[in-house]
């Protein structure tokens, strides 16, 4: 797994390949087609062009570009035709001096993030992006983003680039800009999405194909949401224009335009979440296994008089709105990790030798050699520990955003975002407002999915999340959290707020 992460070399299903070339063929009807594939890996989308009854018949040639050389004596063995080029190089090297166009550009281009890049890379893929004046350089998060610039010059007038890509080209805010290329490039685009991981070795991580077709006589921007893989080779599905492409994002794409526009004008009526309250990343440890202990931890190592409550993850808060102390004291006997060992000056650990004891564990871990860490006068003393937050936003989960009030006062690791309300406005009105089917949906549309259905907002996607907020007492607001802890799901609580809390716009509705 380590060196696929390293290479970016996670292989596309031979159903995905098949399918693309087999849907492309239709859209390629002229002869004496050029295709270049930049990743050609394995050989997959190459073995399923030549092995076409039809498209193989059109080729002129056929560009595979690998840096890999045991990959590329494998697709020497897929065919004998003379079209089949085969280049071992890296894509990114190989178009430096390469300005032929192409009728297909097809492939899986390899997801390396740009820590993991060398300095060569990084540059040429800043050359890469150049070719565009409207990219720059803050676009460049992993390789990936290169192929498909790339790719999109290398797409003849009337040429198709078909792409399998992650997920967050449709989602994350650096991908925006490649967005409004994609848009200016093409006439039509077409994307593929899956209820199923495609690749099942690169967890969290969602794909999509990406296809743009430089010229259409059906212009537009057109989705398809795919249930099951196997329903590519069934034709089991169905591609939905949606006109209502300005956004930002792309995540819209399982609503219809006048849903679209309902939301637009609603957002642009309401107040958002940093209208109400201030919010930053919790608590960074560097290494929360080390730092955040359990009562025996606490025990073993003298920790008493060196530790703070702490909230680890959000797991802990499960199925509720309201951190109480009862709450935090069942995690503490259940002997879960509640306590941060927060060490500054004042601390007193010279004399306390179980404690040296402990940070010696640390340093045999190399805990002290981590980056953050690293940083720090004293690697074991973690900075901006603060105060308790009036609440926490955790900024992933699973089947809802969850945020809860801090009644028992603890802190939080940057697991969450740690809420302080502003002037004139209480948690308990937040938090109450916050939980309706508006609201959520706009949490849905603004953060990014990962694998298995996991939603992450970041800091400035949760402060801009739209919410009708509506005053109710302390009494409403204890019934509210009993009848919270005992739902069997969240949308349970939507029908239950949904009235009284959007019938508060419900004029807006009607204007």
């Amino acid at each position: 797994m380590t060196n696929k992460r390293k290479i970016g070399s996670f292989y596309t299903p031979k159903i995905i390949a098949d399918f693309l070339v087999d849907y492309l063929s239709s859209k390629l009807s002229h002869e004496d087609l050029s295709i270049l594939e930049p990743s050609a890996g394995d050989g997959i989308f190459i073995h399923s062009v030549y092995h076409h009854s039809i498209l193989s018949a059109r080729i002129k040639k056929v560009v595979a570009v690998e840096r890999e050389k045991n990959e590329l004596e494998k697709i020497q063995k897929i065919t004998n035709c003379k079209s089949l080029k085969r280049i071992h190089s890296d894509f990114l090297f190989f178009q430096k001096d390469h300005s032929q166009k192409y009728d297909l550009v097809i492939g899986n281009p390899p997801y390396i993030k740009k820590s993991l890049l060398s300095e060569s890379q990084i540059s040429l893929c800043e050359d890469v992006h150049s070719i565009f004046p409207s990219l720059s350089k803050n676009t460049i998060k992993n390789i990936w983003t290169a192929f498909l610039v790339r790719g999109i010059d290398f797409v003849k007038t009337n040429g198709i680039l078909a792409f399998v890509l992650p997920s967050e080209l449709l989602q994350v805010k650096f991908a925006a800009e490649l967005r409004e290329l994609i848009l200016k490039n093409f006439e039509r685009v077409e994307i593929f999405t899956f209820n199923e991981l495609l690749f099942k070795d690169c967890k969290g991580q969602d794909t999509i194909l990406l296809i743009g077709e430089k010229q259409s006589k059906n212009k537009g921007v057109y989705y398809c949401n795919i249930d099951k893989v196997s329903n590519l080779k069934s034709g089991k599905f169905s591609l939905v224009q949606n006109a209502k492409i300005k956004e930002s994002k792309w995540m819209h794409h399982h609503l219809e335009t006048e849903e679209i526009e309902l939301l637009e004008k609603l957002k642009n009526r309401l107040e958002t979440v940093d209208y109400y309250c201030q919010s930053k990343a919790g608590i960074v440890t560097a290494a929360n296994d080390f730092f955040i202990v359990d009562t025996k931890i606490v025990e073993k190592y003298s920790l008493h008089g060196l530790i703070k409550p702490i909230i680890k993850k959000g797991l802990f808060v499960n199925g509720s709105v309201n951190l109480t102390g009862e709450d935090f004291r069942i995690l503490v006997d259940n002997s879960k990790p509640t306590y941060l060992i927060a060490i500054d000056k004042n601390s007193k650990i010279r004399g306390n030798a179980r404690f040296w004891k402990y940070k010696q564990l640390g340093e045999e871990k190399e805990i002290h050699k981590r980056y953050k860490t690293s940083l720090r006068n004293n690697w074991f003393e973690v900075p901006n520990i603060g105060i308790p937050p009036d609440a926490f936003f955790f900024k992933r989960c699973n089947e809802y955003p969850k945020l809860v009030k801090n009644s028992a006062k603890v802190l939080a690791t940057d697991s969450a975002y740690i809420i302080s309300m502003k002037d004139g406005f209480s948690i308990n009105n937040l938090i109450y407002s916050f939980y309706n089917s508006l609201t959520l949906a706009f949490a849905e549309l603004s953060g990014r999915y990962y694998g298995g259905g996991v939603l992450e907002l970041t800091p400035n996607e949760f402060k801009g999340i739209p919410v009708p907020y509506l005053r109710v007492n302390e009494k409403s607001f204890d019934t509210y959290v009993s009848i919270f802890r005992a739902k069997n799901s969240i949308s349970e609580i939507c029908k239950k707020n949904d009235r009284a809390i959007l019938k508060s716009i419900d004029k807006e509705l009607n204007d």
